[in-house]
């Protein structure tokens, strides 16, 4: 009975989600023809490559605690002093990343010529990351209360990005369509975070310094994979954009085809391991074997649906960027379609790694798969340039299948 029942609530937990992320995400998708045909290609471009140099400072906020908090929480989610003594190590200790994180953007931005000539830009968009720090996406997870956090998420893009279409109307409203979406991050991350010290009573107590050291040790090696394979699918625009014969409408097109494959991978492969992730945990907490035989159980079904998502975004991908992005995007449509491959690979490098590594406790070996991964950008992208980023991209994730697969089949057998 106790198992029908967790298989029910894992059941629940992806439909709710999967329900509630297609609500979040069709939102950018009604969204994204209007802005698209407002800002044009090359305010696209100019913007997303912001985007994308920010993210590098979110990577670092965020510290892995996605994963390794869940995991803590939902192990010792009976425990209620253990787990807010969990909560507020984390929190403090993103609050500290934040800091530190704004002061670096700061120093960079006296030598870096691209945020020189439009930090406006680059201030609306760090301010995201406030509600990267105060969003307890991981404590949701760790005590599967995905729905809750769905809703939140539903909300800031209902007001961080569905707004948007009231007050876009050329080019020259891009900073609008920057800081709308951090304003409403900010906002309801931090009212998530005191509604959860509400409702659990996590009413705040002294942190002490083991505590944090405990926290940060245990991220640690999960921030390392986190920023190497963030890396290696953020850093293809990163190495783009700095090309001097890249032009900002090339940057629109490979961000185009990247907004919509990214939409059916937040879609698709989203729900279904925040949903798994903290009873694959347990599992693993439990006894490795069982880990092991559960992963293998899940992941028969979820590589099966990966595929058939891979073969309806190839099919699709025209239309798709006809309709979501306009004419002006056609030039995207071979890239979305090299892009259509990657809901299956990503879904399956997260299986291996992420549920599968991590499990196993050999964390230590994620890093090395990323950073292999790096190089690939550096010699591709300068030979074929945007056809480059998204090859480098696609090969990354093949890499990182074959190395974190091959480690967890080896490790399994030896137990």
């Amino acid at each position: 009975m106790m198992r029908i029942k967790s298989n029910n609530k894992i059941a629940g937990n992806i439909a709710s989600l999967s329900l509630l992320q297609i609500a979040n995400y069709l939102i950018p998708i009604i969204v994204i023809p209007f802005i698209a045909r407002s800002l044009g290609v090359e305010m696209i471009g100019k913007v997303s490559f912001a985007q994308n140099i920010i993210q590098y400072f979110t990577i670092v906020i965020t510290f892995g605690f996605d994963y390794s908090a869940t995991r803590q929480i939902a192990i010792h989610k009976e425990n209620h002093e253990k787990v807010k003594e969990i909560f507020w190590s984390v929190i403090v200790t993103k609050i500290m990343l934040l800091i530190l994180m704004f002061l670096v953007f700061l120093i960079i931005s006296l030598f870096y010529g691209k945020i020189q000539e439009d930090m406006p830009l680059y201030l609306c968009l760090f301010m995201v990351n406030i509600g990267f720090t105060f969003f307890p996406v991981w404590f949701f997870q760790g005590i599967e209360e995905m729905k809750s956090m769905a809703i939140i998420n539903f909300l800031i893009k209902l007001f961080g990005t569905g707004l948007s279409v009231f007050f876009i109307s050329s080019p020259d409203d891009y900073l609008i369509f920057a800081i709308m979406p951090s304003i409403s991050y900010a906002v309801f991350g931090l009212y998530a975070f005191i509604h959860v010290i509400r409702k659990y009573d996590l009413q705040h107590s002294k942190v002490s310094k083991n505590s944090i050291i405990e926290q940060t040790e245990l991220s640690f090696p999960i921030f390392l994979n986190s920023f190497f394979t963030t890396f290696y699918t953020i850093a293809n625009l990163t190495i783009l954009g700095n090309f001097d014969n890249i032009t900002n409408a090339v940057l629109g097109y490979y961000s185009g085809a990247h907004k919509i494959i990214m939409c059916v991978l937040m879609v698709t492969s989203m729900p279904i391991h925040i949903a798994i992730f903290p009873s694959i945990s347990r599992k693993f907490a439990e006894s490795k074997k069982d880990g092991i035989h559960y992963l293998k159980q899940m992941a028969k079904y979820i590589i099966v649906a990966s595929i058939v998502i891979s073969l309806l975004s190839y099919l699709f991908s025209p239309l798709m960027v006809k309709i979501l992005l306009g004419k002006e995007f056609l030039p995207a449509i071979p890239l979305l379609k090299l892009f259509s491959c990657l809901p299956f690979l990503v879904i399956t490098a997260s299986l291996c790694t992420v549920q599968g590594l991590y499990g196993l406790g050999f964390q230590k070996y994620a890093p090395y798969v990323g950073l292999i991964c790096i190089m690939l950008n550096l010699y591709l992208i300068p030979l074929y340039g945007m056809y480059g980023a998204a090859i480098s991209w696609i090969i990354s994730q093949a890499i990182e299948i074959l190395i974190s697969g091959s480690i967890v089949y080896i490790k399994s057998k030896q137990l």
